[in-house]
């Protein structure tokens, strides 16, 4: 079984953050908090209690309906694109 050390730097390479050693015992301290708070959810008794699609029990009805302004073309929003293909806005690649 790996340290959580070795677990959080792995973690951090796979998000592409390079974690120091200096660093390393400050982020294993906030995964500890973080794990106990995680632990204090999972405690929590929700057998009884019914799933929700909303965080509100009571669908809202305040919203107003949305409606269109001031639509433009596919052309007009392209206009000042730097480089467009397949009527979309090309950029260049970040995520490797």
């Amino acid at each position: 079984m790996e340290s959580k050390e070795e677990m959080l730097k792995k973690l951090g390479l796979k998000t592409m953050f390079r974690i120091s050693d200096e660093e390393l015992p400050a982020l294993v301290e906030e995964y500890e908090i973080f794990m106990n708070h995680v632990k204090v959810l999972e405690d929590i008794d929700t057998s009884n209690v019914e799933p929700l699609a909303y965080p509100y029990e009571i669908e809202t009805s305040f919203l107003r309906e949305d409606q269109p302004v001031d639509v433009i073309t596919t052309d007009e929003a392209l206009q000042n694109a730097k480089d467009v293909e397949d009527n979309q806005v090309k950029v260049p690649k970040v995520v490797g």
